[in-house]
Protein backbone atom coordinates (compact mmCIF):
# COMPACT_ATOMS: atom_id res chain seq x y z
CA UNK A 1 0.00 0.00 0.00
CA UNK A 2 1.47 2.97 -0.89
CA UNK A 3 0.74 6.84 0.47
CA UNK A 4 1.16 10.34 -1.22
CA UNK A 5 2.22 13.44 0.96
CA UNK A 6 0.78 16.36 -0.22
CA UNK A 7 3.11 19.41 0.07
CA UNK A 8 2.30 22.13 2.39
CA UNK A 9 3.05 25.38 1.46
CA UNK A 10 4.66 27.95 3.18
CA UNK A 11 3.36 29.84 6.01
CA UNK A 12 3.08 33.42 6.03
CA UNK A 13 5.53 33.45 8.36
CA UNK A 14 8.25 31.78 5.87
CA UNK A 15 7.32 33.98 3.28
CA UNK A 16 7.56 37.16 5.12
CA UNK A 17 11.34 35.62 5.49
CA UNK A 18 11.58 34.71 2.48
CA UNK A 19 11.04 38.60 1.13
CA UNK A 20 13.03 39.76 3.72
CA UNK A 21 15.62 37.71 3.41
CA UNK A 22 16.16 38.58 -0.35
CA UNK A 23 15.35 42.40 0.46
CA UNK A 24 18.17 41.99 2.96
CA UNK A 25 20.28 40.88 0.00
CA UNK A 26 19.36 43.63 -2.16
CA UNK A 27 19.91 46.50 0.03
CA UNK A 28 23.46 44.90 0.40
CA UNK A 29 24.16 44.82 -3.08
CA UNK A 30 23.58 48.75 -3.60
CA UNK A 31 25.61 50.90 -2.66
CA UNK A 32 23.58 54.03 -2.25
CA UNK A 33 21.23 52.64 -0.13
CA UNK A 34 23.56 50.61 1.85
CA UNK A 35 25.37 54.22 2.52
CA UNK A 36 22.02 55.81 2.67
CA UNK A 37 20.83 53.12 5.61
CA UNK A 38 23.90 52.44 7.23
CA UNK A 39 26.78 54.50 6.76
CA UNK A 40 25.36 58.37 6.92
CA UNK A 41 23.09 57.43 9.80
CA UNK A 42 26.21 55.82 11.78
CA UNK A 43 28.40 58.78 10.42
CA UNK A 44 25.63 61.32 12.13
CA UNK A 45 25.75 59.80 15.68
CA UNK A 46 29.75 59.58 15.38
CA UNK A 47 29.72 63.23 14.39
CA UNK A 48 27.33 63.69 17.85
CA UNK A 49 29.92 61.83 19.88
CA UNK A 50 32.47 64.30 19.48
CA UNK A 51 30.27 67.38 20.05
CA UNK A 52 28.91 66.22 23.24
CA UNK A 53 31.31 67.95 25.26
CA UNK A 54 30.29 70.87 23.66
CA UNK A 55 27.07 70.36 24.07
CA UNK A 56 27.59 69.92 27.83
CA UNK A 57 28.70 72.97 28.51
CA UNK A 58 26.37 74.85 26.63
CA UNK A 59 23.19 73.44 28.82
CA UNK A 60 23.91 70.26 30.88
CA UNK A 61 24.14 66.61 31.22
CA UNK A 62 20.66 65.60 30.99
CA UNK A 63 19.98 68.27 28.38
CA UNK A 64 22.66 67.37 26.18
CA UNK A 65 21.80 63.39 27.25
CA UNK A 66 18.01 64.55 25.82
CA UNK A 67 19.17 66.31 22.58
CA UNK A 68 21.83 63.51 21.63
CA UNK A 69 19.32 60.52 22.15
CA UNK A 70 16.69 62.89 20.06
CA UNK A 71 18.78 63.29 17.34
CA UNK A 72 20.18 59.93 16.95
CA UNK A 73 16.27 58.38 17.27
CA UNK A 74 15.13 60.94 14.34
CA UNK A 75 17.65 61.02 12.11
CA UNK A 76 18.18 57.01 12.26
CA UNK A 77 14.38 55.94 11.76
CA UNK A 78 14.25 59.08 8.87
CA UNK A 79 17.15 57.43 6.61
CA UNK A 80 17.32 53.81 7.78
CA UNK A 81 13.73 53.22 7.43
CA UNK A 82 11.17 56.23 5.90
CA UNK A 83 13.80 57.16 2.87
CA UNK A 84 14.99 53.47 2.74
CA UNK A 85 11.46 52.20 3.07
CA UNK A 86 10.23 54.51 0.45
CA UNK A 87 12.43 54.36 -2.53
CA UNK A 88 12.34 50.44 -2.03
CA UNK A 89 8.54 50.54 -2.31
CA UNK A 90 8.81 52.31 -5.62
CA UNK A 91 11.94 50.60 -7.22
CA UNK A 92 10.35 47.07 -6.63
CA UNK A 93 7.53 48.48 -8.09
CA UNK A 94 8.69 49.84 -11.07
CA UNK A 95 10.97 46.34 -11.94
CA UNK A 96 7.68 44.80 -11.43
CA UNK A 97 8.83 43.06 -8.28
CA UNK A 98 5.67 43.62 -6.70
CA UNK A 99 3.69 42.40 -9.47
CA UNK A 100 5.11 38.93 -9.69
CA UNK A 101 4.82 38.51 -5.46
CA UNK A 102 1.74 39.42 -5.59
CA UNK A 103 0.42 36.90 -8.54
CA UNK A 104 1.67 34.33 -6.08
CA UNK A 105 0.02 33.07 -2.72
CA UNK A 106 1.45 35.76 -0.41
CA UNK A 107 -1.10 38.43 0.26
CA UNK A 108 -0.77 41.78 0.10
CA UNK A 109 0.04 42.18 4.02
CA UNK A 110 2.82 39.70 3.57
CA UNK A 111 4.77 41.39 0.75
CA UNK A 112 4.54 44.77 2.49
CA UNK A 113 5.59 43.40 5.67
CA UNK A 114 8.33 41.44 4.08
CA UNK A 115 9.86 44.77 2.21
CA UNK A 116 9.46 46.58 5.33
CA UNK A 117 11.33 44.18 8.19
CA UNK A 118 14.80 44.67 6.68
CA UNK A 119 15.17 48.93 7.15
CA UNK A 120 13.15 48.60 10.44
CA UNK A 121 15.62 46.11 11.53
CA UNK A 122 18.76 47.71 10.58
CA UNK A 123 17.15 50.92 12.77
CA UNK A 124 16.81 48.81 15.69
CA UNK A 125 19.87 47.63 15.69
CA UNK A 126 21.85 50.63 14.61
CA UNK A 127 19.44 52.12 17.40
CA UNK A 128 20.50 50.00 20.00
CA UNK A 129 23.85 49.73 19.46
CA UNK A 130 24.52 53.33 19.44
CA UNK A 131 22.05 53.93 22.68
CA UNK A 132 24.26 51.34 24.62
CA UNK A 133 27.30 52.73 23.11
CA UNK A 134 26.32 56.26 24.58
CA UNK A 135 25.46 55.21 27.60
CA UNK A 136 29.31 53.63 28.16
CA UNK A 137 30.72 57.11 26.95
CA UNK A 138 28.73 58.65 29.66
CA UNK A 139 25.16 59.79 28.19
CA UNK A 140 22.76 59.34 31.01
CA UNK A 141 20.48 57.11 31.49
CA UNK A 142 16.67 57.12 30.96
CA UNK A 143 15.15 56.54 34.50
CA UNK A 144 11.46 56.15 32.60
CA UNK A 145 13.44 53.93 30.03
CA UNK A 146 9.78 52.81 28.40
CA UNK A 147 9.04 56.56 27.34
CA UNK A 148 11.98 56.22 25.30
CA UNK A 149 10.41 52.83 24.03
CA UNK A 150 7.01 54.33 23.44
CA UNK A 151 8.75 57.25 21.14
CA UNK A 152 10.92 54.70 19.16
CA UNK A 153 8.30 52.40 18.39
CA UNK A 154 5.70 55.43 17.72
CA UNK A 155 8.17 56.94 15.90
CA UNK A 156 9.09 53.50 13.49
CA UNK A 157 5.20 52.86 12.92
CA UNK A 158 4.22 56.30 11.46
CA UNK A 159 7.35 56.33 9.10
CA UNK A 160 6.53 52.73 7.83
CA UNK A 161 2.86 54.19 6.74
CA UNK A 162 4.57 57.36 5.97
CA UNK A 163 7.11 55.73 3.52
CA UNK A 164 3.94 53.56 1.91
CA UNK A 165 2.56 56.69 1.26
CA UNK A 166 4.76 58.23 0.02
CA UNK A 167 6.03 55.70 -2.22
CA UNK A 168 1.90 55.89 -3.49
CA UNK A 169 2.68 59.28 -4.33
CA UNK A 170 6.18 58.97 -6.59
CA UNK A 171 5.72 57.87 -9.88
CA UNK A 172 9.40 56.67 -9.93
CA UNK A 173 12.93 56.04 -8.19
CA UNK A 174 14.28 58.74 -9.63
CA UNK A 175 11.81 60.98 -7.68
CA UNK A 176 12.23 59.36 -4.60
CA UNK A 177 14.38 61.56 -2.86
CA UNK A 178 12.68 64.68 -3.81
CA UNK A 179 9.10 63.46 -2.90
CA UNK A 180 10.50 61.86 0.72
CA UNK A 181 12.27 65.39 2.02
CA UNK A 182 8.65 67.15 3.05
CA UNK A 183 8.23 64.33 5.52
CA UNK A 184 11.94 64.62 6.52
CA UNK A 185 11.50 68.49 6.94
CA UNK A 186 8.66 68.44 8.90
CA UNK A 187 9.93 66.23 11.21
CA UNK A 188 13.07 67.19 11.78
CA UNK A 189 12.36 70.57 11.59
CA UNK A 190 9.68 70.19 14.51
CA UNK A 191 12.60 68.25 16.78
CA UNK A 192 14.46 71.52 15.88
CA UNK A 193 11.95 73.50 16.90
CA UNK A 194 10.19 72.12 19.82
CA UNK A 195 12.94 72.99 22.39
CA UNK A 196 12.69 75.95 21.47
CA UNK A 197 8.84 77.20 21.89
CA UNK A 198 6.77 75.89 24.77
CA UNK A 199 3.87 75.27 21.63
CA UNK A 200 1.54 72.38 23.27
CA UNK A 201 0.51 71.64 19.48
CA UNK A 202 3.69 69.97 18.40
CA UNK A 203 3.66 66.90 20.30
CA UNK A 204 0.94 66.16 17.30
CA UNK A 205 3.75 66.35 15.29
CA UNK A 206 6.72 63.70 14.79
CA UNK A 207 9.41 65.91 15.76
CA UNK A 208 7.30 67.31 19.37
CA UNK A 209 6.23 64.13 20.47
CA UNK A 210 9.89 62.43 20.29
CA UNK A 211 11.19 65.38 21.99
CA UNK A 212 8.56 64.84 24.41
CA UNK A 213 8.66 61.51 24.97
CA UNK A 214 12.34 61.57 25.58
CA UNK A 215 12.34 64.53 27.85
CA UNK A 216 9.67 62.69 30.00
CA UNK A 217 11.90 59.26 29.66
CA UNK A 218 15.14 61.39 31.34
CA UNK A 219 12.48 62.67 33.76
CA UNK A 220 12.61 66.24 32.35
CA UNK A 221 9.98 68.65 32.80
CA UNK A 222 8.27 68.29 29.54
CA UNK A 223 6.34 71.58 27.36
CA UNK A 224 3.29 69.43 26.63
CA UNK A 225 1.84 65.94 27.75
CA UNK A 226 2.93 62.52 27.00
CA UNK A 227 -0.31 61.72 26.29
CA UNK A 228 -1.17 64.25 22.97
CA UNK A 229 2.72 63.31 22.15
CA UNK A 230 1.74 59.15 22.00
CA UNK A 231 -1.78 60.33 20.22
CA UNK A 232 0.52 62.71 18.13
CA UNK A 233 2.26 59.17 16.78
CA UNK A 234 -0.58 57.38 16.38
CA UNK A 235 -2.50 60.11 14.38
CA UNK A 236 0.16 59.94 11.47
CA UNK A 237 0.18 56.00 11.55
CA UNK A 238 -3.28 56.20 11.17
CA UNK A 239 -2.69 58.77 8.26
CA UNK A 240 -0.04 57.28 6.34
CA UNK A 241 -1.69 53.74 6.79
CA UNK A 242 -5.56 55.58 5.18
CA UNK A 243 -3.58 57.08 2.40
CA UNK A 244 -1.37 53.38 1.84
CA UNK A 245 -4.54 51.45 1.50
CA UNK A 246 -6.31 54.29 -0.75
CA UNK A 247 -3.58 55.09 -3.27
CA UNK A 248 -0.63 52.32 -2.91
CA UNK A 249 -0.58 51.13 -6.50
CA UNK A 250 1.40 47.34 -7.04
CA UNK A 251 1.60 48.38 -10.91
CA UNK A 252 4.22 50.89 -12.69
CA UNK A 253 2.72 54.37 -12.43
CA UNK A 254 2.46 55.74 -15.93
Amino acid sequence: MSTTTTPTSPTALARVRAIAGSEFRLIARSKAVLFSATALPLMFAAFLFVQRETAVEASDDTTASVGMVSMVVMFFVMFTVYITATTTLVTRRQDLFLKRLRSGESSDLVILTGLLVPPVLLCLGQTVLVLVAMVALGNGMPGAWWWLLAALVGLLASSVTAATATAALTPNASAAQISSMPYVALALGTLIASPMTENRWLDLTPGGALVTLVRAAYEMDVYGNVGVAVAGLALWTYFGYDLSKRLFRWEPRH
